[in-house]
C-alpha cells in the first residue's frame, strides 16, 4: 500500500516536471481559485435549491388548505340546498302519492315545485338543473335548465348508500359539452325515516365551480390544479391541458399521494416531467385537492443565480491567468538571466557578473552563483599555478634521472665483470640491486600487481643471501594464479619478511623456513607471512608492529598506514606469535584486478 503511494506520487511528480514552470503555476493557480469557488457555488446551489423546495413545498400546501377550505366551503351551500329540498312538503307529499296522481295534477304540482325551490335556486348562480327521481329511476321533477343522459344520472347514484349523509359528489358531462358536477342524494320519508321515497340530484357548472373555489391561487409557471375523486378520476381543474372525466395521475402517483401523509409533498414524473406533488383532503365530498409544480419551475431562479455564478468562475479564471502570468514573468525573467549567464559560463568566459540585485530568492541564488564563479575562477587559477608547478617538477626529475641511469649502467658493468670471472653470487645479487632500484627509484605507482610485488621481494631475497647465506628459505605459494593480477600497494611484502630475516632466526644459527601464501575468502585477497623462528611475546606485538627497522626505507607502520590509506580501515595487518613456534603476518586487502583483467 505504502509502495503504491509512493509510485504515484513519483509519478506524479515525473509528470509535473514535464510541464514548463508556466504552465504548473497555470495550473495551480486555476485549482486553487476555481476549486474553492466552484465547491461554494456547489454548495450554495444545492442549499439554496433545498431551501426553495421546502418553501415551496409548505407554500403549496398551505394554498392547496385553503383552497380545500374554499371548496368545502362552496360545497356546502348545495349540501343545504339539498336539505332544504328533501324536506319540503310538496315534494314529499308528491313522491308518496305521485302513482294515485292524474297528469293534471303531477303538472300542478311541478308547477308548484318550481315557484317553491325557484327563490333558493336562483340564489347559486351556478346551479345547472336540479333533478328528482323516484325509487325506480323515473324522473319525478326537472328543472329544465339543461338535459344529460339517463346513464349518467343513474352512475351517479350508484354506491350511494353508506356514504356520509347519504350524499355522493361525481364528474357529469351535458349534451352541449360542458362540464358539470353532481351532488346525488337520497330522499327519505318524514314520516318514517328508514322509507326511501326518491333521489335528489342537483347539478353545478364545473366553471363556476372551479373559478370560486381556485380564485387568486397560482402555483406558478407551468403549475397544475385541479380534484379527483377516490378513484383519480378528475373532477374539476383550472388547467386547460387536464382532461376532466378522465384519471389524469399515472396510478403510482395517485397511490403515493392517497398513502402519504396530509401535510407531505413528493417528487413524481407526470407526463415526462417531474413535478413537485402536493394533496389537499376535501373530507365533505371525499376528494382530493392535487397541485403539480414543475421542477424546471422551482430551479428557474437558479438558473439566473448559475449564470451569476458562471461570470464569476470565467472572471476569477482570467484574474487567475493574468496573475499567474504576471508571477511567472516574475520568475522567468531572472531564471532567463541565470540561464544565459551559465551560458557564458559553459563557454569559459568568467569575466561577466550577473546583475540581479532583488531580495528574493532569485537575488540569493545570484549572488551565490556569483561567489561561486569568482570561487571557480580562483581554483582555475591555483590549477594553473599546479600544473606549472608539475611541469617544473617533472622536467626537474627527467633532469634527476641522469645519475641513476649513470647508476645502473655502472651496476650493469660490475655484473658483466661478476659474470665473466664466474662469481655467480655476485652477479645474480648485483642483477637483483639493479632490479630493485630501478622499481624503487623510477617506478612511482603506488599500486602494482601481486607478480611485481612478488618479484620485487625475490629480488630482496637474492641481496639478503649474499650477507646472510642460507640462513633461510623463502616460498611464495598462490592458491589461484588469478592472485597474481590483483592489485597491491607495493613494497608491502618485504618489511614483513625482512623481520623473519632479522628476528626470526637471531643468535640460534639455524635456518628459518618463510613462507608467503596468497587465497581469497569472502571477496579478499589475504596475503599470509609465516616463519618457524623463534617468535616473541605478544605483548611486545605493538613495539615490533610499527618497529622503525628497515632496510629499504618502509617500516611495518607504513605498510598498515598505506594499506587503510588506499584501501579503507576495514582493511589491514594482522600479527600472532608464540615463542618457539614462529610468527605469522595476515594482510587483508580487496581483491582489485588490474585494469582490463576480472576476477573469474
Amino acid at each position: 500500500m505504502n509502495g503504491n503511494f509512493k509510485l504515484r506520487n513519483i509519478r506524479a511528480s515525473t509528470f509535473l516536471r514535464k510541464l514548463s514552470i508556466k504552465h504548473r503555476l497555470l495550473i495551480a493557480f486555476l485549482i486553487t481559485s476555481l476549486l474553492p469557488v466552484f465547491s461554494v457555488a456547489l454548495y450554495s446551489n444545492i442549499r439554496y435549491e433545498t431551501s426553495i423546495s421546502e418553501k415551496l413545498s409548505t407554500s403549496t400546501l398551505q394554498v392547496l388548505s385553503e383552497s380545500a377550505t374554499n371548496a368545502s366551503r362552496e360545497l356546502a351551500q348545495y349540501e343545504t340546498l339539498s336539505e332544504s329540498i328533501i324536506i319540503n312538503s310538496l315534494i314529499q307529499s308528491g313522491l308518496q302519492h305521485m302513482n294515485s296522481m292524474t297528469d293534471f295534477e303531477k303538472y300542478g304540482l311541478q308547477t308548484d315545485i318550481k315557484d317553491a325551490l325557484g327563490e333558493q335556486v336562483f340564489r347559486l348562480s351556478n346551479i345547472s338543473n336540479v333533478v328528482i327521481l323516484t325509487n325506480e329511476g323515473h324522473i319525478f321533477f326537472d328543472l329544465g335548465y339543461e338535459w344529460y343522459p339517463q346513464n349518467q344520472i343513474a352512475d351517479s347514484l350508484q354506491g350511494i348508500t353508506g356514504t356520509a349523509g347519504n350524499i355522493k359528489w361525481t364528474y357529469l358531462h351535458s349534451n352541449r359539452g360542458s362540464d358539470k358536477i353532481a351532488l346525488s342524494r337520497i330522499i327519505f320519508s318524514q314520516d318514517n325515516l328508514n322509507q326511501t321515497l326518491g333521489y335528489l340530484v342537483i347539478v353545478i357548472d364545473e366553471k363556476v365551480f372551479s373559478r370560486n373555489t381556485f380564485e387568486h391561487v397560482d402555483l406558478g409557471k407551468g403549475g397544475r390544479l385541479y380534484i379527483t375523486d377516490n378513484s383519480g378520476v378528475v373532477v374539476s381543474s383550472v388547467s386547460p391541458s387536464i382532461p376532466h372525466g378522465q384519471t389524469y395521475n399515472q396510478q403510482e402517483v395517485f397511490s403515493t399521494m392517497i398513502s402519504n401523509a396530509p401535510n407531505k409533498t413528493f417528487y413524481a414524473n407526470v407526463d415526462g416531467e417531474r413535478v413537485l406533488v402536493g394533496s389537499a383532503y376535501i373530507r365533505s365530498a371525499d376528494w382530493h385537492m392535487i397541485g403539480l409544480i414543475p421542477h424546471s419551475y422551482i430551479i428557474s431562479e437558479l438558473s439566473a443565480i448559475r449564470g451569476s455564478l458562471l461570470y464569476i468562475c470565467l472572471f476569477i479564471l482570467l484574474l487567475a491567468g493574468l496573475l499567474a502570468m504576471w508571477i511567472y514573468r516574475s520568475i522567468n525573467r531572472p531564471m532567463r538571466d541565470l540561464l544565459q549567464y551559465a551560458t557564458q559560463i559553459k563557454l569559459g568566459r568568467l569575466e561577466t557578473r550577473l546583475g540581479l540585485t532583488h531580495s528574493d530568492e532569485m537575488g540569493r541564488l545570484s549572488e551565490t552563483i556569483n561567489q561561486m564563479v569568482a570561487r571557480l575562477k580562483m581554483l582555475i587559477y591555483q590549477v594553473e599555478e599546479e600544473q606549472q608547478a608539475k611541469r617544473e617538477a617533472e622536467l626537474k626529475m627527467l633532469q634527476a634521472q641522469i645519475n641513476p641511469h649513470f647508476l645502473f649502467n655502472t651496476l650493469n658493468s660490475l655484473k658483466w665483470s661478476a659474470m665473466m670471472s664466474g662469481n655467480e653470487n655476485v652477479e645474480q645479487g648485483i642483477a637483483s640491486l639493479s632490479e630493485l632500484l630501478h622499481n624503487t627509484i623510477l617506478d612511482t605507482e603506488e599500486m602494482i600487481t601481486l607478480e611485481k610485488e612478488i618479484d620485487n621481494l625475490m629480488h630482496y631475497a637474492v641481496i639478503q643471501r649474499i650477507r646472510y647465506g642460507d640462513s633461510f628459505k623463502l616460498v611464495c605459494r598462490m592458491s589461484d594464479d588469478q592472485l597474481y593480477r590483483c592489485l597491491v600497494p607495493r613494497f608491502i611484502l618485504q618489511p614483513i619478511v625482512e623481520n623473519s630475516i632479522l628476528h626470526a632466526g637471531s643468535g640460534e644459527g639455524r635456518r628459518v623456513h618463510i613462507t608467503v601464501d596468497g587465497s581469497i575468502n569472502e571477496g579478499r585477497l589475504l596475503l599470509q607471512i609465516s616463519d618457524d623462528g623463534k617468535g616473541f611475546d605478544m605483548a611486545e606485538v605493538q613495539e615490533r608492529k610499527y618497529s622503525h627497522e628497515k632496510l629499504s626505507g618502509i617500516g611495518m607502520s607504513n605498510v598498515e598506514e598505506r594499506i587503510r590509506l588506499h584501501v579503507g580501515k576495514q582493511y589491514g595487518i594482522e600479527i600472532s606469535s608464540q615463542l618457539g613456534l614462529g610468527t605469522q603476518t595476515l594482510i587483508s586487502l580487496p581483491m582489485t584486478m588490474k585494469e582490463g583483467e576480472r576476477h573469474v
